[in-house]
């Protein structure tokens, strides 16, 4: 703030804008600069999705881990233990692919062991399924 001394007058104070419009500027130069960096966007590119018909003399391997921890193997309930000795014959002599699916809320844990047995047992090519499992109807 500044005083105004006019002669013949009383003493009045007058603002003094010269350093409110050097900052007004200098936020300006500032917004300017950033603007442009905030509206730029990452490119990504997505890989295209195909669906694969598999070769009719492979059989399919699914294993299914469901959210209490239960292991299917091809629909059938199957112990972790057993999982090894069921799974073995199945991948061994062809190489084939297993494809695991797991429930939305299943452990982390428990998804992880018997992705671990699957390996131990011999499966190389591990798929992951990503749509959900069909609803199984119980007989009465």
């Amino acid at each position: 703030m500044a005083i105004d001394l006019h002669r013949g007058g009383p003493i009045r104070p007058v603002v003094n804008v010269t350093p409110l419009v050097d900052v007004v500027l200098v936020l300006l130069i500032v917004f300017m600069v950033v603007a442009p960096l905030l509206e730029r966007e990452l490119g990504v590119r997505l890989p295209a999705t195909r669906t694969v018909e598999r070769p009719p003399d492979q059989a399919q391997v699914v294993l299914a881990v469901e959210a209490d921890g239960a292991v299917r193997l091809n629909g059938a309930p199957v112990g972790v233990d057993e999982l090894p000795a069921r799974l073995a014959p199945l991948v061994a002599p062809r190489g084939a692919v297993v494809f695991f699916q797991a429930a939305e809320d299943v452990r982390y844990g428990d998804a992880v062991r018997v992705l671990d047995v699957a390996r131990g047992a011999g499966a190389r090519e591990i798929a992951t399924v990503l749509a959900p499992p069909p609803e199984r109807s119980v007989a009465p």
